[in-house]
């Protein structure tokens, strides 16, 4: 997935995670952040917010595509949509970074911009899940996804 990203942004990109507590959403993107090079510890943003994190230039071929820095927001503990702008989180999504939001649905105009949605279900066998791309660069990301070609 993380090559996907690569291969289909030409500038930053909202990625929102869905699920219920422990259905995976921050393991997922741990393991996003590491394919695309952080080194170090990658914390859950629970109590934090967000977390940012510069991607790893030398590992990756970038091609001008999401950037340098990954901001891991979680949103479990607003209670308002308000509160969104009152933390100025506006301003992480101007940004040309790779935007992996937790807990999109207490923002819910986040998930009317999100470029990919991810849906995450747990089952007997592991988990469910199911991504749609709600904008052309996440259309493309489904697709490389879907055909297997995911090589950067």
């Amino acid at each position: 997935m993380a090559h996907a990203l690569l291969a289909a942004a030409s500038g930053g990109l909202l990625v929102t995670l869905r699920g219920d507590l422990g259905a995976g959403k921050t393991t997922l993107v741990r393991a996003l952040l590491r394919a695309l090079g952080v080194h170090g510890r990658i914390k859950s943003p629970s109590y934090a917010l967000v977390e940012p994190y510069a991607i790893g230039e030398n590992d990756i071929k970038f091609k001008r595509s999401i950037g340098t820095h990954a901001y891991h927001i979680d949103l479990y503990r607003f209670s308002s949509p308000d509160e969104w702008d009152d933390a100025g989180l506006r301003d992480v999504l101007d940004t040309h970074a790779l935007c992996l939001v937790e807990w999109p649905e207490k923002a819910p105009q986040l998930l009317r911009r999100a470029d990919i949605d991810i849906a995450l279900t747990p089952s007997l066998e592991g988990r469910w899940i199911c991504i749609h791309g709600g904008s052309p660069a996440g259309a493309a990301v489904v697709r490389q996804l879907a055909s297997g070609q995911t090589d950067a």
